[in-house]
């Protein structure tokens, strides 16, 4: 089988990137760089999700060229991020240290109740947008000519300042979608904390970016000599 190296060291991204790998089926096995020793510490340094993506993928599959990764195996990095309008599209690729001094989930959390309120608002439009990047350890041509391999994926909701729910991770509890499906804009709402594993997976913007990849990893597989 193939192997797919998921390019993190986030514990929820791994658990949520294995998951609908596993569920969809594919002749994979995720790994994760810890399986290969201490990984190591990709800045992000770009201001582009798509540009955070593709130097993590890379920088991943440098290091393990020389830790006895399989030349073939499947490199894939991830950057995403919270973009709320009342603050013209912030946090965005800084979502992960939103808060300063960074404080991981509670402090951003906390940051993100301080911004709108001091807005005079108790909600916002909002947007996840995930990145997805996918190279070869060896740095050759993923399924055609090219070297990396990008997809992208979006999830509208709304921000708010009172939080629900103990599921997901991240800026979940304080962001609200459809309960019933994105279609259903004008039933219930949930926070995304609210929403059972799978229903997120499905529907979030890692789910959406997810299921580009796997549309082209279908065919291409398909496509191998049995």
């Amino acid at each position: 089988m193939r192997e797919l190296i998921l390019a993190t060291g986030n514990p929820h991204k791994v658990r949520e990137l294995r998951d609908m790998v596993e569920v969809h089926g594919l002749p994979l096995t995720v790994r994760t760089p810890t399986d290969f020793g201490n990984p190591p510490k990709i800045p992000e340094v770009r201001d582009t999700f798509v540009g955070n993506a593709t130097d993590k993928a890379r920088g991943f599959a440098t290091w393990l060229t020389s830790r006895g990764a399989s030349p073939d195996a499947l490199v894939l990095a991830d950057d995403s991020g919270l973009c709320v309008d009342a603050f013209d599209g912030a946090p965005g690729v800084y979502s992960a240290r939103f808060a300063d001094p960074p404080g991981g989930d509670e402090a951003n959390n906390q940051k993100l109740v301080r911004e709108l309120k001091a807005r005079g608002l108790t909600q916002s439009p909002a947007h996840y947008e995930c990145m997805l990047a996918l190279v070869r350890v060896d740095g050759g041509p993923v399924f055609s000519a090219d070297t990396v391999w990008t997809a992208a994926g979006t999830w509208a909701g709304i921000a708010r300042t009172e939080a629900r729910g103990t599921g997901g991770f991240g800026y979940d509890p304080y962001i609200y979608v459809p309960k019933a499906g994105d279609e259903d804009v004008a039933g219930d709402w949930c926070a995304v904390a609210e929403l059972p594993a799978a229903h997120k997976r499905e529907r979030s913007h890692r789910g959406r970016a997810m299921a580009k990849l796997f549309s082209v990893l279908d065919r291409f597989f398909a496509a191998q000599p049995t």
